[in-house]
């Protein structure tokens, strides 16, 4: 019965894990949100901030890394929800190679980085601002399984034969 115990006690722990330590969650500032971020993001270059979204792409260059994301809202998780609300665009700037082939559009990742201001590059037929964020710590999210519950348990019936 212990050992039942111990292991239910195990599996609520291991849900119960964030995707961004806590240690790294202190360093977000708590005042800032990204719709302060996507107006004027020069304003708080330094700054470290807690977003996250869905890749939309990835590129590569010499010694670096650009993963563009649209934001989405997160949840008590901190994982960015299944929803058509966004306040815009960010970029994540990896220092050296994060591979493309991993960091595909559709998945969704969530990063606590720091504002390093912003790039201005062309989206369809317009210029757009996109603050661009170093991550301090990021997390990339498994895509989900088609439905189901995320969690169950299982009992069964046992019989013994003599």
């Amino acid at each position: 019965m212990r050992l039942f115990i111990l292991i239910i006690l195990a599996v609520f722990l291991t849900a119960c894990t964030q995707a961004i330590p806590q240690e790294s969650l202190k360093k977000a500032d708590p005042n800032l949100t990204f719709q302060m971020l996507i107006k004027n993001p020069e304003q708080y270059q330094g700054k470290n901030i807690l977003a996250g979204g869905q890749i939309l792409g990835t590129s590569t260059r010499e010694g670096e890394t650009w993963v563009e994301v649209l934001q989405k809202p997160l949840d008590w998780q901190h994982k960015p929800k299944d929803t058509d609300e966004s306040f815009g665009r960010f970029l994540i700037r990896f220092e050296g190679f994060a591979d493309p082939a991993i960091y595909t559009a559709g998945k969704k990742i969530t990063v606590l980085g720091e504002v390093r201001g912003k790039k201005v590059q062309s989206l369809k037929d317009m210029d757009y601002a996109y603050p661009v964020l170093t991550p301090r710590d990021h997390y990339l999210w498994r895509p989900e399984s088609g439905g189901g519950p995320m969690f169950h348990f299982g009992f069964g019936v046992g019989t013994v034969i003599r």
